[in-house]
């Protein structure tokens, strides 16, 4: 049985559609990149990083920062450095030593700046 040119044709754009569609489902369903693998952006206390957010967010967005300051609150799932700064921790972080009023140094990805509030987030956060 032969295939006549216009079935060729269709069977041929099925095929491509088929490969086109698994390689931007394989490219977009990457895990991210670890956060001990990226670049570090900023190094220094909370408070002066807050300070360069407030001048200009934008150019802040997804970096990798190191910060140091005091926890003045914590929860299961992260901590709140100066007031001001949420940092979520990764599942694998234990957070079971950490206290309030106490000294930290942090590592993580800058999520987001909420103006109203003045909280800055940070995400995929690590104990230095």
């Amino acid at each position: 049985m032969s295939l006549s040119k216009k079935s060729k044709v269709v069977i041929a754009i099925l095929v491509i559609a088929a490969i086109a569609v698994f390689a931007v489902y394989k490219y977009s369903m990457q895990p991210p990149a670890k956060i001990e693998s990226k670049k570090i952006d900023f190094t220094g206390t909370s408070d002066a990083f807050l300070a360069k957010i407030k001048e200009d967010f934008s150019i802040w967005q997804d970096k990798v920062v190191v910060l140091s300051g005091t926890i003045t609150s914590h929860d299961e799932k992260g901590i709140t450095l100066s007031s001001q700064i949420y940092c979520q921790f990764r599942e694998d972080v234990n957070t079971s030593s950490v206290s309030n009023i106490q000294k930290i140094t942090i590592k993580g990805r800058v999520i987001g700046y909420d103006d109203l509030l003045e909280e800055l987030k940070l995400d995929q956060c690590l104990i230095q």
